[in-house]
């Protein structure tokens, strides 16, 4: 993808903000954990997330095929449907709350 620029950048962090603004809870939790896996497949270099530039596609394929063949099964689908059905009550009792970002992009800790 190369090097992005803050323009870049931001526009994608608006863009991913209104999508996630407009989805509901239980999806919202999805691209989170989503983030968070991306998030893990990355090494710090100076503070900035860098894609391993090593992995090639049959290695990303085979990668993909395991989670497929994980998350396919029925336990994974239960602790999946169990987790959410957490998030969701958590959201339900008022122990969420909304997302919130700096100036530069950045979520706010909690």
């Amino acid at each position: 993808m190369g090097i992005r620029t803050d323009l870049q950048t931001t526009a994608y962090e608006q863009s991913l903000i209104k999508i996630v603004r407009k989805l509901p809870p239980e999806r919202v939790l999805e691209v989170i954990d989503f983030a968070r896996f991306l998030e893990f497949r990355t090494t710090s270099v100076h503070g900035e997330p860098v894609l391993d530039e090593d992995e090639d596609d049959e290695e990303i394929a085979l990668e993909n095929a395991r989670w497929d063949a994980l998350l396919a099964t029925d336990e994974s689908q239960r602790m999946l449907e169990k987790m959410a059905d957490e998030a969701w009550a958590e959201i339900q009792a008022g122990h969420a709350r909304p997302m919130a970002f700096t100036e530069d992009g950045e979520i706010v800790p909690g």
